[in-house]
């Protein structure tokens, strides 16, 4: 009996040393580490924005959301969104010191340009986080509330400033030039459809009529080649065949032409004989010169006994008289 209260005792320590360590274990530390807190006002909707968000500063998280509340001002029935961030001081170091998160530090950091903006953390859930960066030269709208932490100015969301912008485009006029349009792109379809038939059915007979040319003047090519080609063997074989022609015949040739030059040259022996035989003062030429005028004198003659039978027959019996 007295060693059941030690085994009972023992339990309860070892249970208490097992939650200690899964404390310090789960908890990373933060059991012990000084945390900061900062509240930012959003005069936006913060929707996708939850409590765990991360809080980052250029893609390095730092910290998350503690918590999203909502205050009324009775006076102006407006409404304000206060987030509480909060992240671990070893996380900042300011001037190689641990940040000390008093409000001249953040005094300084606002100076700086420290502000808050609401950022996409996923495109697909829509799930919002607080991005925090020096944005030096925007206006710092701070609430001026009494809180008991520091607070860091809001600036508007990229998807705000969007919003922003396409609320003040003239949406209607927009959209009904873009449904103008639209019916003038329709029209001009139809049209270009309409008039684009019977060209498309044009150029297919064109396409066609000239593939037809085209095979017509690869045959007449082909043609053409087959002949050049046929012709150019045929010529190909009359020159061998005057090769041997001109082979054979090439004496032939020599022959005729030594016998042409000695006929050339007993006809200019010719010649020149019988330039000697009529030349002035030849024997010749005076021999057939006197035989030409003898007969001349046997022709007169003759002409004159021819006359006197005409005028008198009888003289061939008796003679003619003299007178």
């Amino acid at each position: 009996m007295n060693s059941r209260p030690a085994i009972v005792g023992g339990f309860i320590l070892g249970a208490l040393a097992l939650g200690v360590a899964g404390i310090l274990f789960f908890g990373g530390g933060r059991l012990f580490a000084t945390s900061t807190r900062v509240v930012v006002f959003f005069s936006e909707s913060v929707a996708g924005l939850e409590v765990g968000a991360p809080v980052t500063y250029r893609g390095v998280r730092i910290g998350s959301v503690k918590s999203i509340a909502v205050r009324f001002s009775p006076d102006t029935m407006t409404a304000q969104i206060p987030v509480y961030l909060e992240f671990q001081s070893r996380q900042l170091i300011l001037e190689g010191k641990n940040f000390g998160a008093t409000p001249a530090d953040f005094e300084r950091l606002v100076k700086a340009g420290l502000r808050a903006q609401l950022a996409l953390q996923s495109f697909v859930t829509g799930q919002l986080r607080v991005d925090l960066d020096f944005r030096p030269g925007t206006p710092v709208q701070l609430t001026g509330v009494g809180t008991d932490v520091p607070e860091i100015p809001a600036v508007p969301s990229d998807l705000n400033q969007l919003r922003n912008q396409l609320a003040g485009l003239p949406l209607r006029e927009v959209a009904a030039a873009a449904q103008q349009t639209f019916i003038s792109v329709g029209r001009l379809s139809d049209h270009l459809d309409a008039a684009l038939d019977p060209l498309a059915k044009s150029a297919l007979r064109t396409t066609a009529a000239a593939t037809q040319a085209f095979q017509t003047v690869d045959d007449a090519v082909r043609q053409v080649k087959t002949d050049a080609s046929s012709a150019l063997h045929d010529l190909g074989s009359l020159i061998n065949d005057a090769h041997g022609q001109f082979d054979v015949r090439n004496g032939e040739l020599s022959r005729t032409l030594v016998a042409t030059d000695r006929v050339a040259r007993q006809a200019e022996t010719l010649l020149d004989s019988l330039n000697g035989l009529v030349e002035p003062g030849a024997p010749f030429r005076s021999d057939l010169e006197a035989s030409t005028r003898d007969l001349a004198v046997s022709t007169s003659h003759l002409r004159n006994f021819s006359e006197t039978v005409d005028r008198n027959p009888n003289a061939l019996l008796m003679g003619r008289t003299n007178r």
